[in-house]
């Protein structure tokens, strides 16, 4: 076991932060990927639910951009183990008001509170990696990590569409008690993790300027390539199920059918990446196959194709996508100045956050004005921008 650990580049820290990021995921799945279809079905208006979904998914992006920011400050103050624990907070707030109340806005309000425990977690994570995993073993610990992730993305979904068929309250109570669990996780693992003692904060300018040239770089094309994937990420149930005409049930097994087909491709990848001169032809894949994902779920389907092979397929393409995510993870998690690893983290997301959270709000005029086909295909066009700008642009030093 010790040497497999050290294969996957698993060790006490990691292990933790493993546990932790799994219970908090599976808790945000079981409820989160039906937001829009209960949505739909509250107001009982197509038109508005994507409205809501619209202003959420900008809300979203705007409440992370602060996550990851704060999070990246209170990794670098007070460690990896009080950034963690931190990072429940804000789910535990979002159930107490669903609970609370079933109006539209307060579900969008509670949904915009369990989200944000990931950009608040996200820093710490790349601190946790970047000082206990050797360079040669980080790209290999980022796809263990992108396993722990995925496996919620495909167990919630299976489960959340069977359950939310029997009831909004149901869904909602089994999600608490995943969240409970991983509280009680938290307090048994995290004990174990010390704060490092970090130096006294740098100002975000500071921050800012000591980003390497190349990461720089990288940050602009990601921003093009998330601006075309927000007009399709949270819009994609709605269109499979109310355009569509697909089940909840259904929407949960393509879910989990991307989560799936991710997972399975990490270690592999992972590996490759380790023992590879740069990791920039895996991260062009992601890319790429970010961009197809909105011209595959529009077109597929007409191909005459079985309408759950061609959706299928889609998601599928949309689960190829992650091949080179631990390769980006490593190559910024190497690349930032090991004493502000933390802060820069934080503020590589943030201001990425920042940056695309207008594009849900482009896509609902798109989907009102155009209809959906074209909201997505214009997704599509801009990651295909993002693509190229990253191909022929971006300079990365190797991970190893």
């Amino acid at each position: 076991m010790p040497r497999w650990a050290g294969w996957l580049g698993i060790n006490r820290s990691t292990l933790a932060v493993l546990v932790v990021v799994g219970g908090l995921g599976l808790s945000e799945e079981l409820w989160r990927n039906f937001l829009a279809i209960y949505l739909n079905v509250r107001t009982g208006d197509l038109t508005r639910a994507v409205g809501f979904m619209g202003v959420y998914a900008t809300l979203v992006n705007l409440a992370e951009g602060f996550g990851y920011i704060l999070g990246g400050s209170f990794a670098h103050r007070l460690g990896a183990r009080a950034a963690l624990a931190i990072s429940a907070a804000p789910m535990a707030l979002g159930f107490a008001l669903l609970l609370s109340t079933q109006q539209p806005w307060a579900i969008v309000a509670g949904a915009l509170l369990l989200t944000n425990w990931e950009p608040l977690s996200v820093p710490a994570t790349f601190e946790v990696v970047g000082a206990s995993v050797g360079k040669n073993r980080r790209t290999i610990a980022f796809a263990v990590q992108s396993i722990q992730k995925r496996l919620p993305k495909v167990l919630g979904p299976l489960i959340g569409g069977f359950v939310f068929a029997a009831g909004y309250w149901l869904n909602l109570t089994l999600a608490i008690g995943v969240l409970a669990l991983a509280i009680l996780a938290q307090a048994v693992l995290l004990r174990r993790m010390k704060p490092r003692g970090d130096p006294e904060p740098v100002p975000a300018r500071e921050v800012l300027r000591r980003i390497p040239p190349e990461l720089k770089q990288l940050l602009s094309a990601e921003i093009l390539l998330r601006w075309g994937d927000w007009f399709v990420r949270d819009f994609a149930a709605l269109y499979v199920v109310a355009v569509l005409g697909r089940s909840a049930a259904d929407y949960g097994m393509l879910a989990s059918l991307t989560a799936f087909t991710a997972l399975v491709t990490y270690i592999p990848v992972g590996k490759l990446v380790d023992r590879a001169a740069s990791p920039k032809p895996f991260i062009a894949a992601t890319f790429f196959l970010f961009s197809a994902f909105p011209f595959a779920l529009v077109l597929l389907p007409r191909t005459g194709l079985a309408p759950m092979a061609a959706l299928a397929l889609a998601f599928i393409v949309n689960g190829l996508r992650e091949i080179g995510e631990p390769a980006r993870k490593a190559a910024i998690a190497t690349g930032m100045p090991p004493e502000i690893r933390a802060r820069a983290v934080g503020l590589y997301w943030g201001l990425r956050s920042f940056f695309f959270c207008p594009a849900p709000l482009v896509a609902w005029w798109l989907w009102d004005r155009l209809g959906p086909e074209a909201a997505f295909l214009t997704g599509g066009t801009i990651g295909l921008v993002g693509s190229l700008w990253f191909l022929l642009r971006v300079r990365l030093k190797p991970t190893t």
